[in-house]
Parts: structure tokens; C-alpha cells; sequence
């Protein structure tokens, strides 16, 4: 597993103007949600009744926002330009994922150089194929888990302790997405290789407890200094923690990589072994 952490380190090291592109990405599209976000929502509280407020004025405010929801285009101006964004997300995510797997692809052919750009040309439409079939596969359990956990989560509002109650199914949706994404992920790494994405799958379960070692590894990881960042970010308010927030978009990025290309280095090597 080691081994497999440190090739994939040392493709983030060689990709590391991928990262610095994949944190420019996240910081725009950061500040344009920020941007929307609070021209919707600084307007309405503006509006809340001042300290202290009696029942009646509380009373008035949800009135008019009530009003205002019902009768206003405006909230159906910011639901379009919230998908509008969210549309955007959708297009160029598969595009970066189908730069990073070509780069990593070609580096194992032992080639060197700026592929990023030339795998988005090659492989968008192969990997924008796979990443919404990841969607509908990821969302479809939620036809069936969300009318079950709704009720507790608006009861939880009330009384927390029921919250412990949508656990179980938390927990398995997120199993079960986490299986659908790696197995796909797999599936891409043959597709690209052109070794077969059935022989990629049974790479993936004859190693699959490496993989998910490798995954709770480096992910943990991530989440563990994202945490510490953000709790850093809120006791240095000001300049400091803009920077340390602003860094820990740059990091979760370099992760995201790495993680993928500890994955790719796992299904090469198993792959090889295989053939």
C-alpha cells in the first residue's frame, strides 16, 4: 500500500501545475456561489425585525418571505442561475478527470510533459459517459432512502437524538456510492489503458482491500488537515485565515489527485501482473 501511496505522490508531483489549475477552478467557482449566495441572502436578512423581536413582527417577516416565495420571480431567478452554476460543475468536471487520467496514463508510457489539455481533447466524451452514469447510479437510491429519512430529519430539528436514526442509511448510501465511483473509476482506467474494463473490475476485487485501504488513507488524511484548516482559518480571522482557507482549497485538490493516482498506480501494477 505504501508503495502505491508513493508512485501516486510522485505523479502529483509531476502534475503539479494540475493542481494549481484544479485550485484556481474551485476558488471561482467559490466565489461566484459566494457572490450569489450573498445577493440572495443578505437582502432578506436585512429585513428581519430588529433586536429583540416581538411575536408579531417574526410573525410578519415569515409572511412576507412566504409572499415573496410564492409570488416573486425572484426566487425562481436565483433557482436558474443556482443550476446554471451547478450545470457548469457538471460540464467541466468530467473534462479535468479525463485530463488527469490521460496525464496519468501517459506517464506510465514513460512520456513527460503537458498532457493535461491534450486528454481533455482525446477523452472528454468517454469520461463525461462514465461520470453521469456515476450520477443517476450515485442519486437513484434516493428515490427510495430520502421519503425515508426526511421525517427524521425534520423531527431531529426538534429532538437530535432521533438524527441517530437516519445513520444506518447514511452510512449505506455512502457505501454504496463510494463502491459505484471506485468501480467506475476502475472501468476508466482500463477503458483508457485499453486493457478491458471487465478485467479492471476483477483487478479492483482481487485488491480491493487495498484499494479501500489506499482511500482511507490518503482521504483520511485530507480530511484530517482540512479540519485542522478550517479550525485554524476561524481562530486567525482576518487576512491569516483567508489565507489558510484559501490553502486548503489548493490541498483538497493536490488529494483528490492523489488519491486517483494512487488507484491508477494499484490497477497498473495489478494489471501487469495479470497480462
Amino acid at each position: 500500500m505504501k508503495t502505491y501511496a508513493g508512485q501516486g505522490w510522485t505523479s502529483v508531483k509531476d502534475q503539479l501545475y494540475v493542481s494549481i489549475l484544479l485550485f484556481l477552478y474551485r476558488l471561482l467557482w467559490g466565489y461566484c456561489l459566494y457572490r450569489l449566495v450573498k445577493s440572495a441572502v443578505v437582502p432578506l436578512l436585512m429585513r428581519y425585525p430588529d433586536s429583540a423581536p416581538n411575536e408579531l413582527s417574526r410573525l410578519l417577516f415569515f409572511y412576507e418571505g412566504e409572499m415573496s416565495l410564492t409570488l416573486s420571480n425572484t426566487v425562481h431567478t436565483y433557482g436558474w442561475l443556482l443550476a446554471g452554476l451547478l450545470l457548469i460543475r457538471m460540464v467541466l468536471t468530467p473534462l479535468i478527470r479525463a485530463g488527469i487520467f490521460y496525464n496519468l496514463h501517459q506517464e506510465a508510457q514513460g512520456e513527460r510533459g503537458l498532457f493535461f489539455f491534450t486528454g481533455m481533447q482525446k477523452l472528454w466524451k468517454p469520461v463525461t459517459i462514465f461520470y453521469l452514469i456515476e450520477l443517476i447510479l450515485t442519486f437513484a437510491p434516493g428515490y427510495w432512502i430520502v421519503p425515508k429519512i426526511l421525517p427524521i430529519l425534520l423531527n431531529g430539528i426538534q429532538e437530535p437524538a432521533l438524527l441517530l436514526h437516519a445513520l444506518p442509511y447514511a452510512a449505506g448510501w455512502f457505501l454504496y456510492a463510494y463502491l459505484i465511483r471506485i468501480s467506475l473509476l476502475y472501468m476508466q482506467f482500463g477503458r483508457i489503458g485499453d486493457s478491458g474494463m471487465i478485467s479492471s473490475i476483477l483487478t479492483l476485487f482481487n485488491n480491493l482491500g487495498t484499494a479501500v485501504l489506499l482511500s482511507i488513507t490518503v482521504g483520511g488524511a485530507a480530511v484530517v488537515i482540512l479540519l485542522l484548516l478550517s479550525s485554524a482559518s476561524l481562530i486567525w480571522a482576518g487576512l491569516i485565515g483567508l489565507i489558510i482557507q484559501q490553502a486548503s482549497y489548493f490541498l483538497n485538490g493536490l488529494f483528490q489527485i492523489w488519491v486517483i493516482s494512487s488507484q491508477y498506480h494499484l490497477w497498473k501494477s495489478s494489471s501487469s501482473q495479470h497480462s
